[in-house]
């Protein structure tokens, strides 16, 4: 019998279903609340409520492992304030750290890994270890299908219970940096750009691609507060990293070649960089050369483009799938030799780079077994969640990294301040 504990989830009923399983099979189920959106949705045999201030959080989370003999720590993303802490503790406690993500191959895949995922994974990326893998790439059995409204709206349940319950959890500082109505207007705001964006978007993308059909780089945009950003990458935000491409495909890429930038689908309504954009580009007179748009099928995209341009963003994984030349301008568990063009970016637009594409197979094969679990948190069937539990239940499966990723950015664990950051830029933008 295992003694496991669950700090925040995703949204919806996945940690819930995940314990209650759990328990079935004869295992003490543990959750911590934090904020009135976490009751929502919360369920183990013993549900504990953390009210104090940030800086209490290690010292309480101490104690409750100690009281109750926690063997396991369950939590969705690795870079929240709570979980870097309970990270820390865990390491210190010598007990397993659990961390699940959206899906690095989507889609029906989830990643669970043991100890962090993304630039915090521990994987042995070593040639060695991906090369000998007898592990081959597969299909998930995981039908997902389109998880948005769903999505919508038990986030729009979790922030109105974080907002009727902020007297219960006066300290609580949350990972997003706007308060319930700030997301509900921006939220609208994502409905409405989509809307225009079907409708005005393809009159300009279906030229530029027939234009500069194989001869157009792609640069995916990501969420400005996603930890990608925030954590594991040079950038302090989405405009630094569109600047920093646009002036070097200015100064370095061929003349007759095209740049396409995609805003990320989830910051529809949080921001827009058109202005911005069209701006820097009559600066650099490359404006005929540059298009910026909401919508276009990644696949359709794929199959005209010259290259791609990420952070890192699983658009840059799934543009690897492609054989298409990658670059990463941050961390990305992908990043590796034979896969993404390793040079620097000034040298990208112009390079003879492709990808090894019996490497990229092995490193799918190898990528799926160590961090991959078919499944969907949005609909989390028995089959999944009995995959899951299992690997809770295995003893110690992390591998000790002969690869470190370089840390380039140092970003503060205070919350308020981020949340100060953050909220500037947003109504800036």
């Amino acid at each position: 019998m295992k003694r496991v504990l669950f700090l925040q989830g995703p949204l919806g009923t996945f940690f819930k279903k995940t314990a209650q399983y759990l328990h079935a099979q004869n295992h003490e189920t543990f959750k911590i609340n934090f904020n009135g959106g976490d009751s929502c949705f919360a369920w183990a045999k013993q549900v504990d409520e953390f009210t104090g201030k940030p800086e209490q959080w290690s010292t309480y989370l101490i104690e409750y492992i100690d009281k109750y003999k926690i063997d396991k720590i369950i939590v969705y993303g690795d870079c929240r304030f709570y979980h870097q802490e309970a990270a820390k503790v865990a390491k210190q406690l010598d007990i397993d750290f659990w961390v699940c993500e959206e899906g690095y191959l989507r889609a029906g895949f989830v990643t669970f890994e043991q100890g962090g995922c993304n630039a915090n994974s521990l994987l042995d990326r070593s040639q060695q270890a991906i090369t000998t893998t007898n592990e081959q790439p597969i299909i998930s059995d995981q039908q997902v299908g389109n998880t948005f409204l769903y999505r919508s709206i038990v986030a729009s349940y979790y922030y109105w219970q974080v907002r009727q319950n902020t007297k219960r959890f006066p300290h609580y500082q949350h990972h997003r940096p706007w308060v319930w109505w700030q997301e509900a207007l921006f939220w609208f705001g994502n409905f409405k750009q989509k809307f225009i964006s079907e409708v005005i978007d393809p009159i300009a993308l279906k030229p530029f691609t027939k234009k500069y059909h194989k001869q157009y780089f792609l640069l995916p945009l990501q969420v400005e507060i996603d930890f990608q950003m925030r954590q594991h990458s040079r950038f302090n935000s989405v405009k630094e990293s569109i600047r920093f491409t646009l002036e070097s495909f200015a100064q370095n890429a061929r003349k007759d070649d095209a740049l396409l930038i995609k805003h990320h689908p989830q910051a529809r309504g949080f921001a827009h960089y058109g202005k911005f954009i069209k701006t820097l580009c009559k600066e650099l007179a490359i404006t005929e050369r540059v298009l910026y748009v909401h919508q276009a099928n990644l696949p359709s995209i794929y199959r005209s483009c010259k290259g791609v341009v990420t952070v890192n963003s699983t658009v840059g994984l799934s543009a690897v799938l492609h054989a298409l030349p990658t670059i990463t301008l941050g961390k990305a568990i992908y990043d590796l030799p034979g896969l993404t063009f390793q040079g620097d970016l000034t040298d990208f637009w112009q390079s003879d780079f492709q990808v090894n594409e019996e490497f990229f197979h092995q490193y799918q094969g190898y990528l799926q077994d160590k961090t991959q679990t078919q499944g969907d948190f949005y609909k989390p069937s028995e089959k999944f969640l009995s995959r899951i539990a299992k690997k809770i239940m295995m003893e110690d499966t992390t591998q000790k990294t002969s690869e470190k990723f370089t840390d380039t950015t140092v970003v503060t664990n205070t919350p308020n301040q981020l949340m100060v950051e953050y909220s500037k830029r947003s109504f800036a933008s």
